[in-house]
């Protein structure tokens, strides 16, 4: 009797689960379709044919895949934000095919060349991210290789106090010292928001 009631009901509910013609996709299903993340590196769908360029003051040049040349790495708008969320989705581009676009989340973004921080012989790339609410950025820096894009360390909160940061201060936010990859970050408990110097752990 109990198998006999399986058999009825296992039909049933693989059909409520299918996909009908008409179910819209949910942010998560978009991203599942469009990114795919092992072990830090992170490999892209391919963005819009015709994508809105953000402003010029994201793009950057540098050495990303080690090949002696200076490529051009920029910004443009991958996906709208939807009504319940409050950002837009950007993806980082590059003028040469041969290096991977780079998704790194929700969030106006803003780009640093951090020189070569691994000793791989290409340029790193730091990521400024803006936040969904209050005045707390993200930070998170990224190398390419053979695999697609990784990130060098665990991302980083900047706690800017709601004061814009200029490309001088961003760029400042990390230094090697001795070989060692550092990088400063804000005291939030500190009224004056003093930056103190750690060591960022180069994966």
């Amino acid at each position: 009797m109990y198998k006999n009631l399986l058999y009825i009901l296992i039909p049933g509910v693989l059909a409520c689960n299918s996909p009908g013609k008409n179910k819209a996709a949910t942010p998560d299903s978009f991203l599942s379709l469009s990114t795919k993340v092992d072990t830090g590196v992170m490999a892209v769908g391919a963005p819009p044919e015709t994508p809105q360029v953000v402003p010029d003051t994201i793009r950057i040049n540098g050495d990303f895949d080690g090949d002696g040349n200076q490529d051009e790495a920029y910004g443009v708008l991958y996906r709208k934000a939807m009504e319940r969320e409050g950002q837009d989705e950007y993806v980082i581009r590059f003028s040469n095919p041969a290096i991977r676009s780079l998704v790194t989340g929700y969030g106006e973004i803003r780009l640093i060349n951090e020189g070569d921080l691994n000793s791989d012989g290409r340029d790193d790339i730091s990521v400024y991210q803006a936040p969904l609410h209050g005045c707390t950025y993200v930070m998170s820096t990224w190398a390419f290789t053979k695999a697609g894009w990784k990130q060098l360390s665990d991302p980083w909160l900047v706690y800017n106090g709601c004061n814009y940061l200029s490309d001088e201060d961003l760029q400042h936010r990390i230094v090697v010292e001795d070989g060692i990859v550092y990088y400063y970050q804000e005291d939030p408990h500190d009224e004056q928001l003093t930056l103190a110097k750690k060591e960022m752990g180069i994966k």
